[in-house]
């Protein structure tokens, strides 16, 4: 057990990286007229955007070739998925479905689904129903992903 606490303390003290950065542009100065006293006060505008930042670039479909090479029935099964996303990052589709389609046994994807559940990869919102974590993997840009994050969040 000793061992067990001292690997959490040492993961500790890493730190995880920022998910975004800001981008200031400075648009210029503009007059504001101040609503209580009527001043005129001239201002500085800026525009701050929030942009992803410290992730990878991974070109999906040449990883799951590669993943396919290593030959893991259970990597089958996660490539399948990831390959069958539609655009809210969901799947749809049983455990029989997937087992049809992939050719791997019904008891392999049953096991290999409640693990990608349990390590977050992805939640169950219903039977044949599923949402992918947009922070492991979204294809889109990053409104359409904090969306996908929110709904993700709340179980949706």
């Amino acid at each position: 057990m000793a061992a067990e606490h001292n690997k959490v303390t040492d993961m500790s003290k890493y730190k995880k990286p920022k998910a975004t950065r800001k981008k200031v542009k400075i648009l210029g100065t503009k007059e504001f007229v101040d609503s209580e006293t009527g001043e005129v006060h001239k201002m500085q505008v800026t525009d701050i955007e929030e942009r992803d930042a410290n992730f990878h670039k991974i070109w999906l479909g040449h990883l799951l070739e590669t993943l396919d090479l290593i030959g893991n029935k259970k990597i089958k099964v996660a490539m399948f998925i990831m390959s069958d996303l539609n655009k809210e990052n969901q799947f749809l589709g049983t455990h029989r479905y997937i087992s049809e389609q992939t050719g791997v046994s019904l008891p392999t994807v049953t096991e290999t689904m409640s693990v990608l559940q349990e390590s977050n990869f992805l939640i169950k919102v219903r039977n044949g129903f599923y949402r992918v974590n947009p922070d492991v993997l979204f294809k889109g840009g990053k409104g359409d992903r904090m969306n996908v994050l929110l709904r993700y969040t709340n179980g949706e």
